[in-house]
């Protein structure tokens, strides 16, 4: 019997999409485990030592875009930049596809990058392992385009389950980013693949990603009209970012110097900027974190942080290092909020909401402007926190940047002209 026949009914494909999000939530562990302990050695440790030692932050991020640029030369172009517009590319037929290199240069790739000080996410990658993973399963076992394309979002909803906990915005993200329209068998299959991708992450005991916050009275109808002040400013700062990676990529593109040396260079200027701001290094997690444990901000500064993190994941990913937009995009949006939030409230102090509250708005809102996907943006940033009381602020945000950004005629940072082009 062919392994298509034997594979080729309902039972065989549950268990195989159950088995994929196992293995992509158990990689994504590994993966955010191993992130994690590179960067607080190489980057979090060295913003507490001397001016001497801060040094290192202007030559490390060009060493890792020195070994990041070898890697991908002679590894898989795939892996420069963000993934997803590769998955947007392959997603369209089974004549292109992700292989074996494809994802190990990936997975690399990135985290050299990351670990190294370079701005970039998390999420990019482990999605496009995911989605390669699924990719190779249904290329190998001959399925149709259908169910060649199913296996390939629930390797990517996977991903993100296994990242961010948040099995629901795994579902949501191939929902409005890899598929036009979701049918029900296809839905069945991906939401076992991120809901397994999911219990790997829970039975290993990792912490939500922000839990017990302090929010104030969500539903107050002012919080409303701060959560769409917020997707206003957030739509912009969402437009300013993508433009600068798109100009950037496009600079860096027509160097007239070797793949190998771009993402170095990309690297020495990231490095000129984080000896005087080393928060825009690594993906930004530990400073989103730390910012909801603050009682009070310094609002020039937090702008100025918003400005040179757009700046820094630029470079990092327009000279071809490798990562994700997500995490950049939440350090973005949680600033945002912030400076938003609490200058509204000074202008309207009984306002009930916490700056924290207004920081988790600003998160949904940068995403959804930034992929065009305000229900993925929604339902993640409600997974971080299993507070489910913030859904229609959240929505109102989202959808108020998603609806601007569309206006302004840029396309999504993960449109496929992205990947086309490399």
């Amino acid at each position: 019997m062919s392994a298509k026949r034997k594979y080729n009914n309902i039972f065989s494909k549950i268990i195989l999409v159950f088995l994929l999000g196992l293995t992509v939530g158990l990689i994504a562990l590994i993966y955010n485990h191993l992130l994690d302990f590179f960067t607080f050695s190489l980057i979090d440790i060295g913003m507490e030592l001397t001016f001497y030692n801060r040094l290192t932050f202007l030559f490390l991020p060009a060493l890792g875009g020195l070994l990041v640029g070898f890697i991908i030369k002679y590894g898989s172009m795939s892996a420069k930049g963000h993934g997803i517009p590769a998955i947007l590319s392959s997603i369209k037929s089974k004549e292109r596809h992700l292989t074996y290199r494809d994802l190990l240069t990936e997975g690399f790739a990135s985290a050299i990058t990351i670990s190294s000080g370079g701005s970039g996410g998390r999420i990019g990658p482990i999605v496009e392992i995911g989605a390669g993973m699924g990719d190779l399963i249904a290329y190998k076992l001959d399925f149709n385009l259908f169910d060649y394309q199913t296996f390939l979002g629930c390797g990517a909803a996977a991903g993100i389950a296994g990242l961010f906990h948040a099995p629901l915005g795994g579902i949501m993200f191939v929902t409005e980013i890899l598929y036009n329209k979701i049918e029900k068998n296809r839905l069945i299959m991906v939401a076992i693949s991120a809901i397994s991708a999911d219990m790997v992450v829970r039975w290993s005991g990792k912490d939500l990603f922000l839990a017990d916050l302090n929010l104030g009275q969500v539903g107050s109808a002012y919080n409303f009209l701060a959560a769409a002040l917020i997707g206003v400013f957030a739509a912009v700062f969402a437009v300013i970012f993508v433009t600068i990676l798109r100009q950037l990529s496009d600079r860096f593109d027509r160097l007239p110097i070797d793949i190998i040396f771009k993402p170095a260079l990309g690297g020495l200027m990231l490095g000129i900027i984080a000896f005087k701001l080393p928060e825009i290094m690594g993906s930004g997690n530990r400073i989103i974190v730390s910012l909801f444990n603050q009682l009070e901000y310094n609002l020039g500064f937090l702008f100025l942080l918003i400005i040179f993190k757009i700046l820094a994941t630029s470079l990092t990913l327009g000279s071809g290092g490798s990562g994700g937009i997500f995490s950049p995009s939440l350090f973005i949006g949680s600033l945002t909020g912030i400076i938003i939030g609490t200058l509204f409230y000074r202008f309207l102090p009984f306002l009930s909401g916490s700056p924290s509250l207004y920081a988790l708005i600003g998160m949904a809102a940068v995403i959804s402007a930034v992929i065009r996907a305000p229900l993925t943006a929604t339902f993640i940033i409600l997974e971080f926190t299993h507070n489910y009381s913030l859904t229609i602020p959240l929505l109102i945000a989202s959808l108020i940047a998603e609806r601007i950004a569309d206006m302004s005629g840029l396309k999504s940072a993960y449109s496929p002209e992205y990947f086309e082009r490399l």
